[in-house]
């Protein structure tokens, strides 16, 4: 029996109030002229049949030609895709409440048992060069990319019950049904979030360079044409995106911009014509026609172009040590600061990498005393007071305060300021100091370690400053390195590091339950070095990687179990035994939360929310559709 999912109908419903045909919307300066020449068609024929209506923040826009912007990252994130809804999710939260309501879907039909899920995708929408968004081009995601074992060696869990994937049922051209072989009760939230967004790939674009779509000996011509030793190679550069954005030429979206230039020194995304937003007076969005981001090397470079009034909009370059910095060129740079909520349970936390390849280090950094004992070195009151003028609070890794699964309890532990308690703990493990202080491995040498990381929004290095200080104090040897984010892949993966940091992800209710990384050994990545020889024993089935302790098997089965247990109760009482098991064993240290996070923005902006939550969480600021921002001026 299937039932439908209420408050995605019910919300979908006073959507589609707004969402009838517009035939009189406002179509965009800029492609007037195409238009007019023949080139494009007009508005009308462009827009679904139902578009998705923004109701604005502040009031109905102004065309805007450009907005420019500044990044550190020559292709991953920056801040022009915090300026689009790039996963283009069926649902998506709510930026207030987080309910998850209608986006690219105009609804969603759940069977009871939550193992089947009907998605309804608006009609008529186009892809960026024209051409029709049909449940083929999901099909060609399920069939040819999904189930391909050149470009998906391992499908994740995200798209399996147990060992069995999903299987994918076309209905029409513009609904498809996803049915597990059991509950699935946490889909809908993975479908509001990044994994929503995968699900859109264009067949007419891509199958050209597909084995199942191109002769062999034609294919592998125009793969050493394009300087790529294999197929899947040349297909995944053809692909290439970042949070679903495309950062390749020629690559249709369905998102609110192309990209159309990618250079060392800038990248540029220009307005997508068919794009399937408007406004409630009907005009297309987005507002703004372009959005140029200069790549640069340096916070610094981007603090000097910010403070110059060369900058609309910054948030993933911004640093918080450079708040009475901004504040003393505001009226000069005709830009303002806004302080959101910082979507982490702790805005940085610190790893140790419980499986290092010495096994000596290995055995002290799995005793979870020594962990409790770095925790309680660590002055948190300090680093609130030194990085975000006494505004954040001293907090251990756990939740959200706001999260329901929250408890006072997993956020003190162990995060008081107390270095006698902590020096006891290390005496408890059997460990003794040198004439100078250091406390000694077994083996006689000096406990020392290097903590490795990328300086993310600006937090990472300075709080790795503190925290090494702390701990070398403390009586350990503790050095700090900034690297890049290649090698932090290299050497993160490749189970090479002693310790990194990263932010606190994966702290909310949308995706704490779905992907705790922090909390449980789940993949083997660069951001979650923790756990990496652990993960990949889990994921290989103990083919390979080092066997975990039971404490650390039960939180990885706690997981299995809760992604597919019906009963919302069970489902709770298993993600409170894993917190309870992160409190106790902090798999990971974290170091300050509710810290303010700073974003810049052109006095003349409108439309950009004065609140949120800053994070991966929450997306950043796609939530509340920034296709609606534009320069009143």
């Amino acid at each position: 029996m299937i039932k439908c999912w209420m408050r995605v109908v019910l919300i979908a419903a006073l959507v589609l109030g707004m969402s009838s045909p517009l035939l009189s919307a406002g179509e965009p300066p800029m492609l007037e002229p195409l238009v007019e020449a023949g080139e494009l068609p007009p508005l009308a024929d462009r827009l679904p049949a139902e578009p998705y209506v923004v109701e604005p923040l502040e009031q109905i826009g102004r065309y805007t030609e450009q907005l420019n912007l500044v990044t550190l990252s020559p292709t991953g994130w920056g801040d022009d895709h915090m300026l689009m809804s790039v996963f283009n999710q069926p649902v998506k939260p709510n930026p207030e409440t987080f309910v998850l309501e209608p986006h690219f879907a105009t609804a969603v039909d759940v069977s009871e048992d939550a193992s089947v899920y009907t998605f309804h995708f608006r009609e008529g929408v186009r892809w960026s060069d024209g051409e029709p968004f049909t449940s083929e081009d999901i099909v060609f995601w399920y069939e040819h990319i999904l189930l391909n074992e050149d470009l998906t060696p391992v499908v994740g869990t995200a798209w399996r019950y147990g060992e069995d994937v999903f299987e994918l049922t076309v209905i029409d051209d513009h609904t498809v049904e996803f049915a597990f072989a059991g509950p699935q009760p946490f889909f809908m939230e993975r479908m509001g979030h990044s994994f929503g967004g995968g699900l859109y790939h264009p067949k007419h674009y891509l199958s050209q360079f597909h084995p199942a779509f191109v002769e062999e000996e034609e294919l592998a011509e125009l793969v050493a044409d394009e300087g790529f030793n294999e197929w899947y190679e040349l297909f995944s550069y053809k692909n290439d995106r970042t949070a679903h954005a495309p950062t390749v030429e020629g690559l249709p979206t369905l998102g609110p911009y192309f990209i159309s230039e990618m250079t060392a020194e800038r990248r540029v995304y220009e307005r997508n014509p068919y794009y399937w937003k408007v406004d409630t007076e009907g005009n297309q969005l987005p507002y703004v026609d372009r959005l140029v981001s200069q790549i640069v090397g340096s916070v610094e470079v981007a603090a000097g172009m910010i403070i110059d009034g060369q900058v609309d909009f910054a948030g993933r370059v911004t640093d918080v040590r450079d708040v009475p910095l901004y504040a003393s060129y505001e009226e000069e740079g005709n830009f303002e600061t806004l302080f959101w909520n910082n979507a982490r349970g702790t805005h940085v936390i610190f790893q140790l990498n419980l499986t290092h390849e010495d096994e000596v280090l290995r055995e002290i950094f799995q005793d979870k005393r020594f962990r409790q004992a770095l925790s309680l070195a660590i002055d948190r009151e300090d680093i609130s007071e030194a990085l975000y003028f006494g505004h954040a609070v001293a907090r251990q890794y756990t939740v959200l305060d706001s999260s329901q699964y929250f408890r006072q309890e997993f956020a003190d532990a162990y995060a008081e300021y107390d270095p006698e308690r902590a020096e006891e703990l290390l005496i408890e493990m059997g460990l003794e100091q040198d004439g100078q202080g250091r406390w000694l491995r077994p083996d006689g040498r000096p406990i020392a370690f290097k903590i490795e990381f990328i300086d993310w929004e600006g937090v990472c290095l300075p709080t790795s400053e503190l925290v090494a200080e702390y701990w070398n104090e403390f009586g350990l040897v503790v050095d700090y390195e900034e690297i890049s984010g290649e090698l932090q892949s290299v050497r993160g993966e490749g189970n090479l590091m002693d310790a990194t940091t990263w932010m606190g992800n994966n702290a909310s209710d949308m995706l704490f339950p779905l992907a705790p990384d922090y909390f449980v050994a789940t993949n083997v990545t660069w951001s979650q070095v923790w756990s990496t020889e652990w993960a990949r024993w889990f994921n290989s089935d103990g083919e390979h990687g080092q066997e975990p302790p039971p404490e650390v098997k039960e939180a990885r089965q706690l997981w299995e179990d809760l992604l597919v247990e019906p009963d919302e109760e069970l489902r709770f009482d298993m993600t409170q035994r894993i917190l309870e098991l992160q409190a106790e064993n902090l798999w990971v240290i974290g170091a300050v939360g509710q810290a303010p996070f700073p974003i810049i923005k052109n006095k003349d902006m409108k439309n950009f929310s004065e609140i949120g939550y800053w994070g991966w969480d929450t997306m950043w600021s796609t939530t509340f559709n920034p296709e609606q921002v534009f320069l009143d001026r």
